[in-house]
This record gives structure tokens, sequence and C-alpha cells, in this order.
């Protein structure tokens, strides 16, 4: 009986050591101390986000102009040009700050004198993680993405975290799904070693008794 008990204490120290392994099924599995979703970033790229069909309008188009073509086609941004040449980016934001909040006629603005200039870039190449960190270098919401010398279109914070959190829901998917099948066979294991234990006992025993 001695043998027997301190056999059942080994089974429940491996139970105990299996439930540190494998954690709450809920995107959380850890393995060697990291998330098993960390890096899922590097496959998510800027050239399937980029949106190409990007409004423009010449910087001496009017503020009034603007904003009829953005309330026409529900845009948050349009690109300012000058000969072709992207020069700024006029957002629902530059409206609001610089001209409806200072009471400003936009009929009398062109878009270049109130647009933004300092533009932010990314080539289309790049994975979600350095648009992430550009946006946030530059405290920025949309990036100008360029192929070489081409403009292709933009990318915006909320393109990127619907990516990112698409991907986050789907590897924990396999993720569980992994920790699942693990417990399961842990389990089956350990209900064959209590299953079988009185018998290997009983052998040892035997051999040993002789």
């Amino acid at each position: 009986m001695a043998r027997v008990r301190q056999a059942l204490r080994s089974v429940m120290t491996l139970m105990r050591n299996l439930r540190l392994r494998v954690g709450p099924f809920q995107g959380n599995f850890i393995e060697n101390g990291s998330p098993a979703t960390e890096g899922f970033e590097m496959s998510c790229k800027v050239d399937a986000l980029v949106r190409e069909s990007v409004a423009s309008l010449n910087e001496d188009a009017t503020v009034q102009q603007a904003a009829e073509l953005m309330a026409q086609r529900n845009l948050g941004s349009l690109v300012v040009t000058r000969d072709g040449e992207e020069v700024g980016l006029f957002t629902e934001r530059d409206l609001l700050r610089r001209v409806v909040g200072l009471g400003r006629d936009p009929r009398a603005l062109s878009v270049g004198d109130v647009c933004t200039r300092n533009l932010v870039s990314i080539s289309h190449d790049k994975d979600c993680r350095a648009a992430l960190e550009t946006m946030q270098a530059h405290r920025c919401r949309r990036l100008l993405v360029y192929r070489g010398q081409y403009f292709v279109g933009l990318v915006t914070l909320t393109d990127v975290a619907h990516e990112m959190a698409g991907k986050g829901r789907g590897k924990d998917l396999v993720v569980n799904a992994m920790g699942a099948v693990t417990l399961v066979v842990a389990v089956f294991v350990i209900a064959m070693l209590l299953f079988q234990l009185p018998e290997m006992l009983q052998f040892a025993e035997r051999v040993t008794g002789r």
C-alpha cells in the first residue's frame, strides 16, 4: 500500500505540472514563458491593407469643395496634390481644428492652406508592426504607402488594428485547440497508468520476492 500511495503522489505531481504548462484556454497558452501569439504581426503586411482608391484634390481647391467630396464619398481624408504629386493630407481633424473650430470661412480657404504637410510614408512590403511603430513615432493615424517611388494608397490605424485583431483571434483558436489536445492526451495517459498501476505493483512484488 505504501508503494501505491507513493505512485499516486507521483501521478498527482505530474497532473500539477501539466496544469502549469497548459494555461486557461483563452488565447493565453504559455510555452517557455512567452505568449504563443507573439510574432504573428510579421505575417500581416501593409500591402494587403492599403486603400488604393484614394480621393485627391489639388491644393488650390477650396475647403468647401473638399468637405463636400468627403461627405459624398464618406471619407475621412483626402490626398492633397500639386501637379500630380502628393504634398499634403486633408483630414476631418484638419477641418474641425483649423477651419470650423476657428470660425473660418471654408469657401475662402484652400485645402493647401490648412492641410497637414508633414507626410509620413511607409513601403508597401513592411509588416503591420512596422506600420504601428511608425504611426506611434510620428503620432499620426494614416500613412502614405509607396511602392518604390510610386504612391499606391493609404493605410490607417483602424485598418492595421482590425487586421491584427483578426489574426490574433485565428491564432488563439489554433493555440486553444493544441492546448485541448495536449490536455486530453495527458489525461488519457494518466488514466491508463492508474488503471494498470495495481497489476504493475503486483508484478514488481513477485519479481522482487523471487
